[in-house]
């Protein structure tokens, strides 16, 4: 009786660099998906402490300047963070809240394009619309 042999079968030959052809762009595809989901996650989230950091300094800008500060302290936090928008909409509205004495917010609305090549490691084509909305009590000892 002989032990059976561990050598393939020639019908066998070249058959791991088939599947290793076949799995590999798929596996390496699937990474990619996984890295452009966490990057545009993060962006989305830096998208909205935009928001939150425009509707604080809107709410303490003087009256009739929320939208120009807040404007500007989107703009700044988005440059540090290395967010690059195509389309960049800021809009601060000043709104009344329905309690006693009445006190009024702000409201920042930020969205714009990111190019999904800005969040892959490889080149991709097209752009994710995201947004970000916050509001803020206008602060009544604020300087005016």
């Amino acid at each position: 009786m002989t032990a059976p042999s561990t050598r393939p079968q020639h019908g066998e030959r070249g058959s791991l660099a088939i599947e290793a052809a076949l799995v590999v762009p798929v596996v390496l595809g699937l990474l990619v998906l996984i890295l452009v989901a966490g990057r545009a996650e993060q962006t989305a989230g830096t998208l909205q402490e935009a928001a939150r950091t425009g509707a604080r300094a809107g709410s303490l800008a003087p009256a009739g300047r929320q939208q120009s500060a807040a404007t500007a302290a989107v703009n700044q936090l988005l440059a540090q963070s290395g967010v690059h928008c195509d389309g960049l909409r800021v809009a601060a509205t000043v709104e009344q809240l329905s309690a006693e004495p009445l006190p009024q917010d702000v409201r920042v609305d930020v969205s714009c394009k990111v190019p999904v090549n800005d969040l892959s490691p490889i080149w991709v084509p097209g752009a994710l619309e995201l947004q970000g909305t916050f509001r803020s009590v206008i602060d009544q000892y604020r300087s005016t």
